[in-house]
């Protein structure tokens, strides 16, 4: 993706241990409380989903046409169909980097709770890129990424609210959208981003969802998720959602002041009318260099955002409404 306003960060690790102890329990008490009626039954497994974050990195780089992107496309699909979605890939070609480029997004609709009048997305990409660009080491930039956080956690997280919907209907219809063809632009041409958030906002039709939730590097092991200011400009009402998910689920990883202004694929579905938020940590410097491996993600910084989408489609104001 190409953003701006990129800030240094500090990790430490007395802070991971404080977040992973003041996490579980909390966690566990808005899960499990009976007060909580429209909570999950399940709770959301961090190890399940970081196993997920590896297994997308075992596969290879997941650029379109190669064999990793393909495995990793149909893995999604399998996934998705075994925890009882109905499943969609919505194929098209995207001519916008100079040259047709075949792209597949993969969707999961998930029928809520009797009587649900809306859809809710939450949407992630799950490509990576083909250069390792921002590398400090000029030796990786001609080679591809191999994308933990950057695709693999956003994948890992919506797929363990898929486990959660296996287990219990939203009170909303949901759809998890996995975008292609997010990274595949040169850093100076943001015009060539976000090719899968183009296609699917095209086909959008005259029923559209209510709301949409974009999760992209969400695993970092010091998890810092600000407000993007995009976001926060054009869909602040989902923005306020966000930080009362973070609170009510005891989310630390999650701040209340904005940071970045992004392109991201959040800017085509805003501008094609549809209420957008970008859940993003961009503090990570292991962001498009060939150090964004699985040692860099967290399995309680997964669970914790988890927890903040279950929250979203489960107990939100604009998923119980109807």
């Amino acid at each position: 993706m190409a953003r701006r306003g990129r800030s240094a960060r500090l990790a430490g690790s007395a802070r991971l241990v404080r977040i992973a102890r003041l996490v579980a329990p909390l966690a566990a008490a808005v899960l499990c409380c009976p007060a909580c009626a429209a909570a999950p039954r399940a709770p959301v497994d961090g190890a399940r989903a970081l196993a997920r974050v590896v297994h997308q990195v075992d596969a290879g780089p997941r650029i379109p046409g190669t064999p990793g992107h393909d495995r990793v496309r149909d893995w999604i699909g399998a996934e998705l169909t075994r925890l009882g979605a109905r499943v969609e890939r919505q194929s098209f070609t995207d001519s916008s980097l100079g040259r047709p480029l075949a792209l597949t997004n993969v969707i999961g609709r998930f029928a809520g709770a009797t009587g649900a009048t809306r859809t809710l997305v939450l949407c992630a990409h799950y490509d990576t890129r083909p250069w390792c660009d921002q590398d400090p080491d000029p030796a990786f930039h001609d080679r591809p990424m191999m994308g933990a956080n950057d695709a693999g956690s956003g994948v890992a997280v919506l797929l363990e609210v898929a486990e959660l919907l296996h287990a219990r209907p939203a009170p909303c219809a949901v759809d998890l959208v996995f975008f292609d063809g997010e990274d595949q632009g040169r850093a100076t041409h943001p015009e060539e981003f976000s090719l899968g958030a183009r296609g699917y906002a095209a086909r959008l039709g005259e029923r559209r969802p209510a709301a949409a939730f974009l999760f992209d590097m969400v695993g970092d092991k010091d998890l810092d998720i600000h407000p993007e200011r995009n976001s926060v400009e054009r869909a602040a009402n989902l923005v306020a959602m966000v930080n009362d998910a973070a609170r009510a689920t005891g989310a630390h990883g999650f701040m209340s002041a904005p940071r970045h202004t992004l392109t991201d694929d959040h800017i085509p579905l805003l501008d094609a009318g549809l209420p957008t938020v970008d859940i993003i940590d961009f503090d990570y410097d292991a962001w498009h260099t060939h150090r964004d491996l699985p040692d860099q993600v967290s399995a309680a910084s997964l669970a914790e955002v988890a927890r903040v989408a279950a929250w979203l489609i489960y107990q939100s104001p604009i998923a119980r409404s109807h």
